[in-house]
């Protein structure tokens, strides 16, 4: 149904997979996946760590650039 490859799978975070189906279900809700004070309370509870998106070797899920 979403297309996507094993590999693509697994390395898809949770919000990638969420707005798949939302966007293949015609039904978007437009909202955050998870709220500010929730990405607080998880930071607090297991420490900050570096962005992929600085890491060398990440891909983009999705065909983009």
């Amino acid at each position: 149904m979403l297309g996507w490859s094993p590999e693509i799978f697994w390395k898809a975070t949770a919000a990638e997979f969420e707005m798949t189906v939302e966007g293949l279900s015609g039904n978007v809700r437009g909202g955050p996946f998870i709220s500010r004070e929730e990405v607080r309370r998880i930071a607090a509870e297991h420490g900050v760590r570096p962005s992929l998106k600085g890491n060398p070797n990440a891909k983009t899920i999705g065909g983009g650039p």
